[in-house]
C-alpha cells in the first residue's frame, strides 16, 4: 500500500514538473522572445538611421563620401540636375 502512495506522489510531481516546463516554454515563446524580437528591430532601425546620418554629415562636409564595399571603394557625390 505505502508503495504504491509513493509511486502516486512521483508521477505526481513529475506530471507537476512537466507542466511547469511547458508553461516556461509557452511564455518564452509569446513574451520574451517577442520583446527581444522588438529590441533588435529597434536597435537595427537606430543603426540605419544613424549611419545615414553620418553619410549625409561627410557629404554636406566634403562634397562627397567613400564606402569601401570588399576591395573597391564605393563614391557618392551629390547629383545636380541639368538646367534646361
Amino acid at each position: 500500500m505505502r508503495d504504491e502512495k509513493d509511486k502516486t506522489k512521483l508521477i505526481v510531481k513529475v506530471l507537476i514538473s512537466v507542466v511547469v516546463l511547458l508553461i516556461l516554454i509557452v511564455l518564452y515563446m509569446a513574451v520574451f522572445q517577442q520583446q527581444y524580437n522588438k529590441f533588435v528591430d529597434e536597435k537595427r532601425a537606430e543603426g540605419v538611421n544613424l549611419a545615414v546620418s553620418e553619410i549625409l554629415i561627410q557629404l554636406q562636409n566634403n562634397g562627397y563620401v567613400q564606402i569601401p564595399v570588399g576591395n573597391e571603394t564605393l563614391i557618392l557625390v551629390p547629383y545636380i540636375p541639368p538646367q534646361e
